[in-house]
């Protein structure tokens, strides 16, 4: 893949991160003025289960983008297979795991979880369209792999695109038209989801033909079972604790404080948008390539993650209380202020962490991160029980922050894609725990807020031009570039 090709894949996969996260922002203020914050409670932990429950793919959808991604641009005779038997596979599973998130869902959101008794009836009548959700998240992982293997990443961010934003905006026209119930939002969510997913099969079988569904292999489905058994594991741990938190909130403190701790744990999650589409990117080329090259760009990458990365979650810690007391309102802010800070530091180490997790994975080697995930279980969940007890919201969220470091750390180290220069990476650790502490010990009025947040982000883009060789080649092909086009103006002018 040329330098120009990665820049474009990756300028799509980030701008198709931004535009759901904008139509998100844009709409969660709508979302709990109209339907509340106890139903809104609830539409976030039938998320959570969806992304709990979303295991029982069992990795086929990681496993057929690895597989389709080293056949890379081959003849339909070698990929019809794999894209037929991971379709099949994961439309059983999904039908199955459907039926059983609807009875162990049921439990959870009808006798676990504190609902207020006036929600009881519409949640029962809603809950079933959620569980029907489960097969299309399935079927949309093979679909997406599908495309971003053959290095289709607008046309994957557009599907993309549509879904999540008609995921946001329909559903939350049909609570004012039709009315604030989750009978209405819930089935609006999963139409919108179904034409996505209808849209997505229809475009990779044009791009796949000629495709038949009597190419399902047994070779394949041992093939990919055995590289999807092991991520599984992880597919199960990843939601298990990014969003135990949340079921833990639910039990101890109610829906609405669900909803107060989601919100900057959704804002934290999906400032993340370079970091996944950065890793998105480097993963069909990671598969393909040798060892040694794997490695190098993924050092590179490391360095330049940290520091770009840095400059928008540095900020973020200073600037998330006013930014949610404006966006959401004073109240809500004061007991979620808190919760965003400590989240956004968890955010940045989390997204570095994605590099290492998915060279892994691209390498063959998915029992690494399985096994780093087990070994995380019981620490974190002590340690989440036992801050969630003595500190509440803030509780969860350093349990979090400190689980997603630890694992960042560790999956360097085994994955041997520690920079080759460790000490580039002590200025960025520095500048994020001084912002977190700062934060939280000294009182700051908002214009001073916001001085010391653009301090910051020209320390990391300082920082950055020294330490960083790639985005210092990136600001120096710019200057040159702007320079031409200067000149290239100033002699059409003169001519002129």
């Amino acid at each position: 893949m040329s330098g120009k090709t990665f820049s474009a894949n990756l300028t799509y996969n980030v701008v198709g991160a931004l535009l759901p996260i904008a139509t998100s922002l844009g709409t969660v203020p709508f979302y709990i003025h109209q339907i509340g914050l106890a139903r809104y409670g609830v539409v976030t932990i039938t998320w959570v289960l969806l992304g709990y429950f979303g295991f029982l793919d069992f990795g086929l959808s990681r496993a057929s983008a690895n597989a389709l991604a080293k056949l890379g641009h081959g003849s339909s005779r070698d990929r019809s297979p794999v894209l037929v038997t991971a379709f099949c596979c994961n439309l059983s599973l999904g039908l199955a795991g459907g039926l059983l998130l609807y009875a162990v869902g049921h439990v959870v959101l009808l006798h676990i979880v504190k609902i207020p008794d006036s929600l009881m009836v519409e949640t029962r009548h809603a809950y079933p369209w959620m569980a029907a959700m489960l097969p299309l998240g399935m079927l949309s992982g093979v679909s997406t792999g599908a495309l971003e293997s053959r290095e289709k990443f607008l046309m994957s961010n557009v599907l993309s695109s549509f879904g999540t934003i008609g995921g946001q905006i329909i559903p939350l026209i049909c609570a004012y038209v039709i009315g604030p119930s989750l009978d209405v939002v819930i089935p609006a969510t999963l139409l919108v989801r179904l034409v996505t997913v209808a849209l997505a099969y229809a475009i990779v079988i044009k791009i796949e033909w000629p495709i038949s569904l009597f190419d399902v292999s047994l070779d394949w489905v041992r093939k990919l079972f055995g590289y999807g058994s092991w991520v599984t594991v992880s597919s199960l741990l990843n939601p298990l604790f990014d969003t135990s938190n949340q079921l833990i909130i639910g039990a101890m403190l109610g829906a609405a404080s669900v909803a107060i701790y989601s919100v900057p744990m959704n804002l934290a999650q999906r400032s993340q948008i370079f970091a996944t589409s950065l890793s998105r990117t480097l993963f069909p080329r990671n598969s393909r390539s040798s060892h040694d090259d794997a490695v190098d760009v993924t050092r590179r990458a490391t360095i330049t993650l940290l520091y770009g990365f840095g400059m928008v979650c540095g900020p973020g810690i200073l600037l998330c209380g006013p930014f949610l007391r404006l966006w959401i309102g004073r109240h809500f802010a004061v007991s979620s202020e808190p919760v965003a800070q400590i989240l956004m530091f968890g955010a940045w180490t989390n997204g570095v962490a994605f590099l290492p997790y998915g060279f892994l994975q691209a390498r063959g080697k998915p029992h690494v991160t399985a096994i780093v995930g087990v070994a995380e279980i019981v620490p974190f969940f002590l340690v989440l029980w036992f801050l969630t007890t003595r500190l509440g919201l803030p509780g969860a969220a350093l349990a979090w922050t400190l689980r997603v470091t630890a694992n960042c750390i560790v999956l360097h180290l085994l994955s041997g894609c520690i920079p080759d220069r460790p000490w580039r990476v002590l200025p960025a650790v520095l500048l994020m725990a001084g912002s977190l502490l700062i934060v939280r010990v000294v009182p700051m009025s908002t214009v001073a807020t916001l001085i010391l947040a653009v301090c910051l982000s020209l320390a990391f883009a300082i920082l950055a031009m020294i330490l960083d060789p790639i985005a210092r080649g990136l600001v120096l092909q710019t200057t040159r570039r702007f320079g031409v086009l200067r000149t290239t103006a100033l002699s059409q002018h003169d001519s002129v």
